[in-house]
C-alpha cells in the first residue's frame, strides 16, 4: 500500500512540476513570439520600401550613387532585423530546453538535427530517432590559474594541483 501512495506522489510532483514548467513558458513564449511577429511585420515594411525605391529608380532610369547609398541603407536595415530575428528564434528554443530541463530533471543540450527532438547531457543517440548524436556540448567558463610548483594551467578553485598534487589551499584564499 505504501508502494501505492509512494508512486502516487511522485506523479503528482512530476505533474506539478510539469504544470509550472509550462505555464511559465508559455507566458514567456508568447511574448517572445508576438515580438517576432511584430519584428518580421517591420522587415516587411523595410522591404516592401526597398522594393519600391529600386522599381522607381529602374524606371526612371535614376540609379544615382545617391539612390544606390538609399538602397544600400535599408538593406543594412533589413540585415539588422534579420539579426534579430534570429535572436528571438534562439531565445525561444533556449526557453523550450530550460522547460524540458525542469520536467526531466536533465541538462538538455540541444535538438535532434534528425527530428527535432530534445538531447539530453550524456545522450550518444536520439531518443525520439535513435540517429547518432553530434551536438558539443559547451563549456562552462572556469577561471583558471597557473601552478606556482610545475607551470600547468589549473582551475582557480583547486585546493591541489590537478598535475603535480602542490598544495594550493593557501594561495586561494
Amino acid at each position: 500500500m505504501a508502494d501505492i501512495f509512494e508512486d502516487l506522489s511522485k506523479n503528482v510532483s512530476k505533474t506539478i512540476r510539469t504544470v509550472q514548467a509550462k505555464s511559465q513558458t508559455v507566458i514567456e513564449s508568447v511574448k517572445i513570439k508576438k515580438e517576432i511577429s511584430d519584428t518580421e511585420s517591420q522587415m516587411n515594411l523595410v522591404l516592401l520600401e526597398l522594393g519600391r525605391m529600386l522599381y522607381v529608380a529602374l524606371k526612371n532610369n535614376a540609379l544615382s550613387e545617391e539612390r544606390m547609398k538609399d538602397l544600400e541603407d535599408r538593406a543594412k536595415t533589413i540585415s539588422k532585423i534579420e539579426d534579430r530575428i534570429a535572436e528571438l528564434k534562439k531565445s525561444l528554443e533556449e526557453l523550450e530546453l530550460k522547460e524540458k530541463e525542469k520536467i526531466s530533471g536533465r541538462v538538455a543540450i540541444g535538438k535532434c538535427p534528425n527530428c527535432g527532438a530534445i538531447i539530453y547531457e550524456g545522450d550518444k543517440f536520439c531518443g525520439s530517432c535513435g540517429a547518432p548524436v553530434n551536438i558539443e556540448v559547451p563549456q562552462k567558463s572556469i577561471d583558471k590559474i597557473i601552478c606556482p610548483n610545475c607551470g600547468k594551467e589549473i582551475p582557480a578553485d583547486s585546493k591541489f594541483c590537478p598535475e603535480c598534487g602542490f598544495p594550493l589551499e593557501s594561495k586561494n584564499k
